[in-house]
């Protein structure tokens, strides 16, 4: 309660300064959390390895350097990251898109890994961490989707309607801790009923929320559950040489649960 007061008034007072302030503090908790795990210098190994590209994956080629805090940047190299959505997220590319809405786009491996598979796609990032915004516009900028990059520190319904109501096969993807139950609602969002979405759902935030989302979208979309899967450790030769404690702690999402996800696909586009 007292934290959540705290996040409350510097945002009140301070703005984006405060937001930021609060924001390096998180990261510095997750470098903490990785120096504690013993995984930091392997961390720093794997990039190397990989030379802070993806190896494989739908993002396979993008240039993703590590930013402060980010405890996955191991897994997103490897492409081991949310692994349980390369299936759904080639399908949605597939359907290509011109207007991508990233809700929840933190550092930008959606952003950019999207931007540069859809070339014709502008993309709309939002995030309301300033030092999330800047590490996306540098990983846009370095691999040479800025232009068609756009950022965004808050969403509303309405302004998410007027985002995709400019026509054209859209995709929003979400994952903004529970908001989904107020974001995704195609009441308050007509628009929403034609476009392709793919949502990380957290009923540890909002219970029940995967059941709502699923049932509220059915008439318009086809809509598929996606569960946590185990990471086989012996699909990324990267690690071979690693012990196999470590090897599975790079992998490790530090994920609550219970969480999934839903890829939306509009019958009407």
């Amino acid at each position: 309660m007292a934290r959540d007061r705290l996040r409350r008034l510097l945002e009140q007072r301070l703005g984006a300064p405060g937001r930021a302030l609060l924001a390096w503090r998180t990261r510095g908790q997750a470098e903490a959390l990785l120096a504690r795990r013993g995984l930091a210098g392997p961390a720093a190994t794997v990039a190397h390895a990989c030379r802070d590209t993806i190896a494989r994956g739908p993002f396979a080629g993008l240039e993703y350097p590590r930013r402060r805090g980010d405890i996955v940047h191991a897994a997103k190299l490897l492409g081991a990251y949310e692994r349980e959505l390369h299936e759904a997220l080639e399908r949605l590319i597939a359907g290509a898109p011109t207007r991508v809405v990233n809700i929840g786009s933190g550092d930008g491996y959606y952003v950019v890994g999207l931007a540069r598979r859809l070339p014709r796609a502008r993309v709309v990032a939002v995030d309301p961490d300033p030092l999330a915004q800047r590490a996306c516009a540098r990983t846009a900028a370095r691999n040479g989707v800025a232009s068609r990059v756009a950022a965004a520190p808050r969403l509303d319904v309405a302004a998410l309607q007027r985002l995709l109501a400019d026509g054209g096969p859209a995709l929003v993807v979400v994952d903004c801790e529970g908001c989904e139950d107020h974001l995704v609602d195609p009441v308050r969002v007509p628009a929403l009923a034609a476009a392709d979405l793919l949502i990380e759902t957290h009923d540890f935030a909002a219970a029940g929320i995967t059941a709502r989302l699923t049932d509220r979208l059915a008439p318009t979309h086809d809509v598929v559950r996606i569960d946590l899967a185990p990471r086989d450790v012996s699909a990324y030769p990267e690690l071979a040489a690693l012990p196999p404690a470590v090897a599975a702690g790079l992998l490790d999402e530090f994920r609550h649960v219970p969480q999934a996800w839903l890829a939306c696909f509009a019958r009407r586009r």
